[in-house]
């Protein structure tokens, strides 16, 4: 049986989550770093992730309670 092959934008999640998993990492040194060195069109790239995730989970969480 053939596994279904992963795409390039689940590849990118996985590494995501398995970097945030590490407790030990401070996010919000992380979140200075990053604006410290990113460019205006990365910082919007990474602002509609965010997003995204949000309104995907609380759509999860509305069809979950329906």
């Amino acid at each position: 049986m053939r596994r279904k092959k992963e795409t390039k934008e689940e590849k990118v999640a996985k590494t995501i989550l398995e970097k945030l998993a590490d407790l030990t990492l401070d996010l919000e040194l992380v979140a200075f770093y990053l604006a410290l060195n990113v460019s205006g069109v990365l910082y919007n790239r990474f602002l509609i992730v965010a997003e995204t995730t949000i309104d995907e989970k609380e759509n999860k969480n509305d069809r979950n309670t329906i």
